[in-house]
């Protein structure tokens, strides 16, 4: 694919915001505010704006956090954000261990399945279980993914490594 066929292809998605490559905290910390502010433009509803920017984070700690390809300072993965009329959408894709894949995609269809009291009741769970073995912080994102989007979906696609493809939701 070349640059213009990328360019169309982003614009035909309505994607405003694409980072690929090293994410780390201070990456994430310097793309935040423009983030912010690009989803408050196209949309000035706060919830809204609060909705799309917290699954934007997570996804992207997701990256930094457990991206199977590493550098020193964080994870090698692709954030993307996009708008039309039907509302916003956050996807992430990153490497992942294959030995995972089963574990995730059984914890992701849980979530799936939950309706938002369900949600909430996993949230607090979490918070007096601590996070799950060999989670690398809080163990809530995907409960917060779950509980803030819409609806979300995902993936895993083998390319030749192990690629998790997560795609949120976030409509008014």
């Amino acid at each position: 694919m070349d640059s213009h066929d990328f360019h169309k292809l982003l614009l035909s998605r309505g994607t405003f915001f694409c980072y690929s490559g090293l994410l780390s905290e201070e990456v994430l910390t310097a793309i935040s505010g423009i983030v912010r502010e690009q989803v408050t433009d196209i949309d000035n509803n706060e919830n809204l704006t609060t909705r799309v920017f917290g699954i934007f984070v997570e996804q992207a700690q997701n990256i930094i956090r457990y991206s199977e390809e590493r550098l020193a300072l964080g994870g090698i993965g692709t954030v993307a954000i996009g708008h039309s009329n039907d509302g916003f959408i956050v996807e992430a894709i990153n490497p992942m261990n294959a030995e995972n894949v089963e574990r995730l995609k059984e914890n992701l269809k849980d979530l799936q399945q939950m309706d938002s009291k369900d949600l909430r009741k996993a949230y607090k769970q979490r918070l007096r279980e601590g996070p799950p073995e060999g989670s690398k912080g809080a163990g809530l994102g995907f409960i917060e993914i779950a509980r803030k989007s819409s609806k979300f979906e995902f993936d895993f696609v083998e390319s030749p490594d192990v690629l998790f493809v997560l795609k949120a939701w976030i409509v008014p």
